[in-house]
């Protein structure tokens, strides 16, 4: 199954570059300068729907840009991002 991500996890912005590589998509914000790999259906915890690690250095502490919702909207389809 083909994986896209449409904008910043952290910021939200729409122009980002992504490399996809079977489940694993790396993006990176020239917004908000982030650099994330998101892991898809990580096969060691069946329950956990994406794994998402942060492979910049920023200073931040941690702290999102913005505010991430609950509700994401994808393709004009809403759904509630969840573990299964």
């Amino acid at each position: 199954m083909l994986r896209r991500v449409n904008r910043c996890l952290l910021c939200g912005e729409t122009a980002i570059d992504t490399k996809t590589t079977g489940r694993f998509v790396t993006t990176s914000c020239s917004a908000c300068r982030a650099v994330l790999m998101i892991e898809f259906d990580p096969p060691d915890q069946p329950g956990l729907r994406a794994r998402i690690e942060r492979l910049d250095d920023a200073d931040d502490g941690g702290m999102a840009v913005a505010r991430i919702p609950d509700v994401v909207h994808a393709e004009g389809r809403s759904f509630r991002v969840r573990s299964r």
